[in-house]
């Protein structure tokens, strides 16, 4: 559905990069899913180029944050990155949307209890992480009974987008497993965060025999994601079971 929202800067929840809300007219959405996107487009802006005005993000806030859609993205130096850094607040912008199907199955919208012995597995690269942030805001205290594992990989610690949300959720949860990835650190780490490239053993490690029946959701870089893929059928995990996202968003 497209309609038109307000568009305000919310802070930087990494280094470089930018977490933003729109703000919609009351039930302009009624609902979305954890996990979709929306396509936002900017009217008449003082920069564009040849990529154009519009960009899709998904929406990292819960759908219990509606009519205010909550994303994130890295500020790369485009015309439409450049607006988001310079518009002031209360900028109409054009929303279109709810898409996608990178989501949890479906009775996880239920709010009834439900057994599901399967782990489920997020595996974030960079900027990948946001489709999972509205998954587990959503999620976590209403589906207590399900194991879920977030395993983040980025290139610094100072690139972790949401980390200290991420902890937080992780303390205050005891159904969700953290595991953080970097692969540069110019001083030492706060514990439980590796300085190694992440792989599907680490996965294995972490969650044990369960993880060839986990369900698994990968959202990242194009090639991170295929290269994660294709090691998760090597091992043996079912197609069915692998949901992936490519993240295109980084222009």
């Amino acid at each position: 559905m497209e309609t038109q929202g307000r568009f305000y800067r919310a802070g930087f929840v990494a280094r470089g990069t930018l977490s933003f809300r729109v703000e919609l007219a009351e039930r302009a959405w009624t609902t979305f899913t954890p996990g979709q996107y929306a396509y936002l487009e900017w009217i008449a802006p003082p920069l564009t180029d040849e990529k154009g005005n519009g960009r899709n993000f998904s929406i990292v806030s819960p759908p219990a944050d509606l009519p205010v859609l909550t994303f994130a993205t890295r500020l790369t130096g485009s015309a439409f990155k450049k607006n988001l850094e310079t518009l002031p607040d209360g900028t109409p912008i054009r929303v279109d949307g709810p898409f996608g199907t990178f989501c949890l199955p479906e009775r996880f919208s239920s709010t009834r209890p439900f057994a599901w012995e399967k782990p489920v597995v997020f595996v974030a690269g960079g900027i990948g992480v946001t489709p999972f942030m509205s998954m587990l805001r959503d999620s976590l205290s209403r589906l207590k009974a399900i194991s879920f594992y977030l395993f983040t990989t980025n290139r610094t610690l100072e690139d972790s987008a949401f980390q200290g949300e991420i902890e937080e959720l992780s303390r205050h949860h005891k159904n969700l497993f953290l595991g953080q990835f970097v692969s540069q650190a110019a001083r030492p780490l706060p514990h439980g965060i590796e300085v190694v490239r992440l792989t599907p053993d680490h996965l294995f490690e972490a969650i044990g025999e369960k993880a060839r029946n986990g369900d698994f959701y990968i959202a990242g870089p194009p090639s991170m994601v295929s290269s994660f893929k294709v090691a998760l059928l090597g091992a043996g995990v079912l197609s069915e079971r692998i949901h992936v996202d490519p993240f295109l968003g980084y222009f």
